[in-house]
């Protein structure tokens, strides 16, 4: 009885079970909407970013927004590309003095496509959104939406000999991109990964009046950079998150102090009319309108008024410097950025030793364990396998060493050595300590570079003695001559 009552049961279809997902969904979205609505309602004024005009979800239109139209944002944004590209790296092969095929490539690549201004342009627009992306254009005669032959779409692996030329570089951020398709093979090396992109292109040839035309790319034509990944290896977290109420407060501020300034740079009056006075009939009324307007919008620099007495209201007008100096510092620290760095160059100058030092650290790390293996190697790799590039045994990308000495340093290093070296010697602390101890020990030189000195001062003193011994002799001679 009991198997053939379950017989009777009616089996759900997979498009059923996709619908009653889809319910559930919709249930909790509105479950927790009333939720929020009753706490709202038992607990006003509670909600701080109801308050405080801050979004509880932030889109991707509200980034590119804040991104395109206040500074500070964009400062945010380009802060941590702009320092890592300040120097750019050194790709090589081999470090003999011949040049290798793929170097002689490498470099003709950079100088007719420019790769590295493109590969700094998509750093900043990935880190707007979760997400940017760089495409690839080659001349393998494929729509953007066919894979490109000579890559395995398993594993990105070259398997071909196909030779393509790099064409052009498109960066996009994430407004102009949407992932159509992602990898559902849970068994495939790229799960989860994106396989199709719609891109949205402006002023195409086939666009008229500025609309965007959107095409589907697939994803081998794509280099996908997502910045700060943290539970994704896709989605990245926007570099602007982390501050987003800061920067809305930043601009309320600034709105709120032209508006402060608009208003209470020109005071208001009162008019008061007088006890003895007669009432005002509606002619004088307009009259006095007339007047007001004439002062306050014309040239006119006086009123006539009859009855009645004028007294200027005092604007109430606030400082906005420590409000927004507070959030630039909040900024600042969330970020991890020495605040004097953060706001800029002039300022940077002014930034303590410690502080730079610790900058450089974070540069140097991002160049070593984000840039190099989530955006060079993958776009130099993808290169390899389009043929572009000769396939190397291996190669290197070697960064500048950003607390190396600039001239102006190593000019100064050497005044105060000269300096001390001087007052060593017109001391008389020479006495107390040998010049070869002193170098060491107190200067802080190694042992090669304390005996280099030393051999060039005897060579300096060997051939004094020896200008010497040639100025004496014809004198000598000269005074036998005289002799005899």
């Amino acid at each position: 009885m009991e198997q053939n009552e379950k017989s009777k049961i009616p089996k759900i279809t997979a498009n059923q079970r996709e619908l009653l997902e889809s319910m559930k969904m919709t249930m909790n979205a509105t479950s927790i909407y009333r939720t929020r609505a009753l706490q709202q309602l038992l607990n006003p004024g509670k909600d701080i970013n109801h308050e405080c005009g801050y979004p509880d979800d932030i889109s991707i239109d509200d980034y590119k927004g804040l991104y395109d139209r206040n500074g500070v944002a964009k400062r945010v944004v380009k802060i941590l590309p702009e320092e890592t590209w300040a120097m750019l790296p050194k790709i090589y092969e081999t470090e003999d003095a011949n040049e290798t095929a793929f170097e002689k490539e490498w470099k003709d690549l950079l100088d007719s496509q420019k790769v590295f201004h493109y590969l700094q342009r998509i750093d900043i627009l990935s880190g707007i959104g979760q997400y940017g992306v760089l495409l690839l254009g080659i001349n393998d005669g494929k729509a953007l939406n066919e894979p490109v032959e000579g890559i395995n779409l398993l594993t990105g692996e070259k398997t071909g000999t196909a030779k393509y030329e790099l064409i052009y570089l498109k960066p996009f951020d994430q407004k102009a991109v949407v992932i159509k398709e992602k990898e559902k093979d849970v068994s495939s090396p790229r799960y989860g990964y994106p396989v199709l992109y719609d891109i949205n292109f402006e002023n195409v040839e086939e666009s008229a009046n500025n609309i965007f035309t959107a095409k589907t790319v697939h994803w081998t034509r794509i280099l996908h950079i997502a910045d700060n990944r943290e539970s994704s290896e896709v989605l990245g977290v926007p570099r602007m998150k982390s501050v987003y109420n800061r920067l809305l407060d930043i601009r309320k501020i600034l709105g709120g102090s032209g508006e402060m300034f608009w208003k209470g740079g020109f005071p208001g009056y009162a008019f008061k009319t007088r006890e003895d006075a007669d009432a005002l009939t509606a002619t004088e009324k307009e009259g006095i309108k007339d007047e007001v307007e004439e002062f306050m919008n014309g040239l006119q620099r006086w009123m006539a008024v009859e009855g009645m007495d004028i007294e200027s209201l005092n604007p109430q007008v606030a400082d906005p410097v420590n409000h927004i100096e507070s959030n630039m510092r909040n900024i600042a620290i969330s970020l991890g950025i020495p605040y004097r760095i953060f706001l800029g160059t002039e300022e940077a100058k002014l930034a303590s030793a410690q502080d730079v030092r610790t900058w450089n650290k974070r540069v140097s790390e991002r160049q070593e364990n984000y840039v190099v293996p989530f955006v060079i190697r993958p776009f130099i790799d993808r290169m390899i396998i389009f043929g572009v590039l000769s396939e190397p045994k291996e190669y290197a990308v070697d960064w500048p060493d950003l607390n190396a000495p600039t001239d102006e340093d190593k000019a100064n290093v050497a005044k105060l050595l000269t300096e001390a070296f001087s007052k060593y010697v017109a001391g008389g602390v020479d006495n107390l300590i040998p010049p070869m101890e002193y170098f060491k020990t107190v200067i802080g030189m190694t042992q090669e570079e304390v005996d280099a000195i030393e051999k060039a001062a005897m060579g300096w003193i060997g051939l004094e003695e020896q200008e010497e011994e040639v100025i004496e002799e014809p004198q000598n001679s000269r005074g036998e001559g005289n002799n005899e």
